[in-house]
């Protein structure tokens, strides 16, 4: 029964991900897309054999990329090609070709998360089509866990996983780097969500040491504190439209409610104390210290960055002398989708085990293909 918690827990955190976005904006017209999403979700967490699995997610691919293509072009190709990714490994599955869908799946994994240089896509996403960038990460939720499940425990895993880590490792730390030289806060929504893809990809290759479930709560982590800081981010520039860094700050005065939300969401993508990332980090680090000393060195480094940068940002975005503004602070519905956020990635930081527990009994038995 313990075991069989885990697909229902990892689903719970994609659905309140995918509803996010569209409760906080109020998107009537999104809501058939949101149970079609919701609909191959479950397939994808409840399917016993892999092809089907994967064809559930490459199915919410292309719901994505409808949703993306009027709003940006690349954002869509890119959702589009991880479609015809995931489906090509379903296929491969299906006929018993096991590496070439373990290559295909990290191939996505990586355009989903926004891994360097295939970040493309997903800052085309983060810049025009906020809405969908959130709820792709939430079916990314999706794609990782049956990667985890169905393809990670193949021999070949092993063979690439060093690989994986040590690209994931610099992707991280470039991206960090480039995060603290942004010049707006769509910039810095940029720069840490690439930079997290690369930490994402490094989890992927430590999972085939045994580290499954560290490898979730990293993507789970991921998609909660980013998502949040996009709601954040859309919900601010709703009110006081683009912000520049040059510009004045004084923010907090006007929108403390907001601002408080933001750097939260902002410290649980940095690993701070009491929230989910701390502990998604550790568990990371600790795997990584074992297998890669100088990739784990990379990991600490690229945090460290994100974190100069997370404060950089909030500091200019909101600090300063006040602004007046008539715009309101959080609506309702607003603060609604930030606590829900905000206490799930509680939850995972105070009792980490509800989700790691179940995670590594289910994920760590091999099933059939």
């Amino acid at each position: 029964m313990t075991t069989l918690s885990a697909p229902w827990e990892a689903l719970l955190f994609c659905v309140v991900l995918l509803a996010a976005p569209v409760l906080a904006q109020q998107g009537r017209r999104q809501l058939l897309p949101l149970v079609a999403l919701i609909v191959t979700q479950a397939i994808a967490f409840f399917a016993g054999h892999g092809a089907i699995a994967y064809a559930a997610v490459a199915g919410s691919a292309l719901v994505h990329a409808a949703g993306a293509w009027r709003l940006t072009r690349t954002g869509g190709v890119m959702l589009l090609t991880t479609g015809i990714l995931t489906a090509a490994a379903a296929v491969s599955l299906h006929l018993g070709h096991l590496t070439i869908a373990l290559v295909l799946s990290c191939l996505a994994i990586a355009m989903r998360t926004g891994v360097m240089p295939l970040h493309v896509g997903v800052a085309q996403l983060c810049d025009r089509a906020p809405v969908v960038q959130t709820q792709q990460l939430a079916s990314t939720i999706a794609l990782v866990f049956v990667h985890l499940r169905f393809v990670d425990h193949h021999a070949a895993a092993m063979t690439i996983a060093p690989w994986l880590i040590r690209g994931g490792a610099i992707a991280a730390v470039v991206a960090a780097l480039i995060t603290l030289v942004q010049k707006d806060l769509r910039g810095f929504y940029r720069g840490t969500t690439t930079m997290h893809g690369g930490m994402v990809l490094a989890a992927i290759g430590a999972a085939s040491y045994g580290g499954f479930a560290a490898a979730l709560l990293v993507m789970v982590t991921m998609g909660l504190a980013l998502g949040g800081i996009g709601v954040m981010t859309s919900a601010l520039e709703a009110r006081v439209g683009p912000v520049s860094f040059s510009g004045p700050g004084g923010r907090v005065a006007a929108f403390p409610v907001l601002a408080a939300a933001f750097v939260l969401f902002g410290g649980a993508g940095v690993g701070l104390p009491g929230m989910a990332g701390f502990v998604a980090d550790d568990l990371l680090l600790h795997t990584l210290w074992m297998t890669s000393p100088l990739s784990t060195v990379a990991i600490i480094l690229a945090s460290a960055f994100l974190a100069v940068a997370t404060l950089t940002g909030y500091a200019k975005t909101f600090l300063g002398r006040g602004l007046p503004s008539i715009a309101p602070d959080l609506l309702l519905r607003e603060r609604v989708v930030a606590v829900t956020l905000l206490v799930l990635l509680l939850v995972l930081g105070f009792v980490p085990g509800v989700l790691l527990t179940p995670a590594d009994a289910f994920l760590s038995v091999t099933p059939p293909v």
